[in-house]
């Protein structure tokens, strides 16, 4: 059982690297185009979270979750559920977005996209390890 818990703990951090670099990823689009640019928030926010959640995917199948995908290759399949089983993350991430721009006056947007990304990434680890990446038999 320990053992168990411990493999999940290292899953979950190995998660949160793999986010941290999408988040990276996805700031770095959402400054340019956002605060440097003047695009709008919302669509700006939903083509980083395509950007970000493709480059999430590849590192999860890769790395994150290689114990159970280390025999299936990367595919346009899996790709489009791990984005569509990531949506309710987006969804949390606009929402918490939007009530803090709304809320606060920050010198950057980019500040409130970050909260967003961090309230949505429980529900994304949830969704990735359970249902996108678990093994063959479904046993995670």
């Amino acid at each position: 059982m320990e053992n168990k818990k411990a493999g999940l703990i290292f899953e979950f951090l190995k998660f949160g690297v793999t986010g941290g670099l999408g988040t990276i990823t996805n700031l770095l689009i959402f400054y340019f185009l956002v605060d440097v640019n003047n695009l709008p928030e919302i669509p700006i926010s939903v083509l980083c979270f395509v950007v970000a959640g493709t480059q999430n995917y590849l590192l999860n199948h890769l790395w994150t979750f290689k114990k159970y995908t280390d025999k299936t290759r990367v595919s346009f399949a899996k790709w489009f559920g791990f984005l569509f089983g990531s949506l309710f993350g987006l969804a949390v991430n606009i929402l918490v977005m939007k009530l803090i721009i709304n809320t606060f006056v920050l010198p950057y947007k980019f500040i409130a996209q970050a909260c967003g990304i961090a309230a949505g990434m429980i529900i994304n680890f949830i969704v990735s390890k359970f249902i996108i990446f678990r093994n063959a038999k479904g046993v995670v």
